[in-house]
């Protein structure tokens, strides 16, 4: 089976006494392409900030090609091989 390129497990990510990640795991497979959907406060962005170093997770790890990382701007992250492309619906004003 093939490994993971990026795996995620455990994470989690508090705001005061509201529990914006609560131990979510993610997997992505060379050449996955997948998109992160779900309901308004289900923690879609919060994962992705924190896989993209723009929010330090308060527990858990994320393993970019079997080595944990722990990114502390987009900028590392970016230098590893992350980076984010944010929903903007300008983009696209025909949608």
């Amino acid at each position: 089976m093939t490994e993971p390129l990026l795996k995620v497990r455990n994470l989690v990510k508090r705001y005061g006494r509201v529990t914006a990640l609560d131990h979510a795991d993610f997997d992505l497979l060379p050449g996955e392409i997948l998109g992160v959907i779900g309901d308004n406060g289900a923690g879609k962005s919060t994962l992705i900030k924190a896989i993209s170093g723009a929010v330090k997770p308060d527990s858990g790890t994320i393993e970019l090609e079997g080595q944990i990382v722990n990114f502390h701007s987009p900028m590392e992250a970016k230098r590893a091989g992350i980076e984010t492309v944010y929903q903007n619906l300008a983009l696209s004003p025909s949608l």
